[in-house]
Parts: structure tokens; sequence; C-alpha cells
């Protein structure tokens, strides 16, 4: 199959393999895209070359392809767990993540995992995203839950990820999170990058990559206590990792039971962490004019916390 991506504003100048891993698929790893360059399946479709080098600076406006080759038989385990689909077509289907299951396997982290679900319930799975990653479009932290779009074909895989490129994914998330934002209503726009000492931590820095969030105070409560919570409304223009939960910390308003952002987070172990992907809308990726619109109603968690938090 054959992935073709252009070269927007925000990568001008990039470094190829970090353009590629950060377009050609939403969750990609850079060892698999520096492996197709390696291996001469990148070619520079506006000046008509193959580029063979990890350093290649793009530009602007140009365009890419890449010849996908079919990939080995997966050595992921099947395992059975509960992935309800909420929304179901041939090539591509949007189903509900639960709290504490990592979308793939990572570094450090052997417990089962997203994929190995999709494996044991599914029969065709995208392989666009490397053996590890089979099906996995986007991406959702692990204590964070809510809908996800899972590609069962590797053209539906190509399509769904340019549309993540352009922009053209609406994501809507609510949190709750300690303390209100001075303004109700307003937009964060703070460039996050990796935390220099803490490695499994983001942090808002200067030479970070943009990110950017929107968000609308819904309700805030005052506890008995002099405590205060709010539900907050939240958009993604962009999508970091961990990009609500470090732009809520940085204006003084951790996500509830944010273990990595939260000093206060073990107050709250008993609802995991309070952030849900909620919503999201999107344009067919192969039907035109036709969009996409799923959404999920609240975990019974949200509704137990909202009920128990002002006698914090």
């Amino acid at each position: 199959m054959q992935i073709f991506v252009t070269v927007s504003e925000d990568y001008d100048q990039s470094r190829l393999d970090v353009f590629l891993k950060d377009n050609a698929g939403d969750d990609l790893s850079r060892s698999t895209v520096q492996k197709w360059i390696d291996s001469g399946f990148v070619t520079n479709k506006t000046k008509d070359q193959v580029v063979h080098k990890n350093g290649y600076k793009v530009a602007l406006g140009e365009e890419y392809v890449v010849d996908v080759i079919a990939r080995p038989p997966s050595r992921l385990e099947p395992i059975p767990m509960d992935i309800p689909v909420l929304y179901d077509e041939d090539e591509f289907m949007v189903i509900h993540k639960k709290a504490g299951i990592a979308c793939h396997s990572g570094p450090g982290d052997d417990s089962p995992s997203l994929v190995n679900g999709l494996l044991h319930q599914f029969k065709n799975l995208s392989g666009t995203g490397g053996e590890r990653r089979p099906g996995i479009v986007h991406r959702l932290d692990k204590p964070t839950e809510g809908v996800l779009i899972i590609a069962k074909t590797d053209r539906a895989h190509a399509a769904l990820s340019k549309l993540f490129q352009d922009r053209l994914v609406d994501k809507t998330y609510y949190a709750w999170v300690l303390q209100a934002p001075v303004e109700a209503e307003g937009t964060i726009s703070l460039p996050i990058g990796r935390h220099p000492v803490e490695r499994v931590k983001m942090c808002v820095r200067e030479d970070g990559r943009m990110a950017i969030t929107h968000y609308k105070t819904e309700k805030i409560v005052q506890t008995q206590t002099g405590r205060k919570f709010s539900l907050m409304k939240l958009g993604l223009e962009t999508g970091r990792t961990h990009q609500i939960r470090v732009h809520m910390a940085k204006v003084g308003c951790p996500v509830v039971g944010d273990s990595l952002y939260s000093r206060s987070a073990k107050d709250y172990t008993q609802y995991g962490l309070l952030l849900f992907a909620k919503k999201l809308d999107f344009p067919h990726p192969f039907v035109p004019d036709k969009r996409i619109v799923v959404e999920l109603e609240f975990p019974e968690r949200f509704k137990v916390f909202e009920r128990k938090c002002p006698s914090y």
C-alpha cells in the first residue's frame, strides 16, 4: 500500500524521519520510519526522487509517498477483553477504550494492551503502524477513557491519519480539575516537550512543539472545606502527548487523579484519572459530505465524583 503525506507549515525544514513519524500514522515509532527510509520506501513525489537520509530536510508543500510492504504475522498474543464497538464499517470502527489500559505495549510495561484485545476480538486490523500497533490510528493515554478510532485496512489507516494530520477530526474531552481557570473560557497555546529530568513526563518548554487546547468551564463546585473543583469541556487543536494534562497543570488546574501532574492525586485514587474523551466528530474518509459523530455517556466514576466532591 502507499501512504501520501504533505508537509505543513508546522514541519517546514524538519527532519524527514520526524515528519513521517508524526504524520504518516499517528502512532508510528521512529525506528519503523527509519527502516522505511533506509529501505528506499520513501519518495519525495514533488522532486520525483527516493530519499535515503533520515535527516533530510523537508520543505513546506512537498508531498511524500511511502510504499509500505505487508507486515509479517503478528507475534502479539490475542487476549479476551471487553471492547465495546460504538460505530462499525468494513474498513474502520470507533470503540470505547476503558481506563487503565494502554493502547499498545511500551518500554517497561508488559501488561496486556488494547492491541491484545483487538487481536482477539477482530479478524482484520491495519498494519501501517507496525507489528506492535495493528489498527491504532491515534492514541489515548493509559489512564484516559473514551472514544477511539481503529483502522481495519491499510487504506483506511492512511486516510484517517490524513484527517488527523489536517486537523479535521474534532475531539471533545471533559475533565474534573482542581481549582478553576482565571478566565472561564479560553485557549491555552503553549509548546510541549519531554521533561528534561523525569522522562515519563512532558512539560511546557520553549523548544517544544506548539500545542493548542480550547477550554470552557462548565461547572464549579465549592467544597465544605474551601476546596474548589471545576468540570471542564476541552477541545484539542493539536494532539501532543499528555497535552490536556500538561496544559491544565500549567495554569494551576491539574486534572483530578493525575498521578504525574498533580500532587494531590493520591486523595482521589478511587476515581482514577478524571479525563474523558467523550466525543469524536470527523468527515467520512471515503464518502463525500458524510460526517461521523460518536459520543459516549459520562462514566459512572465521573458521576460519583460529582456527587461526593462537595464533601471534600
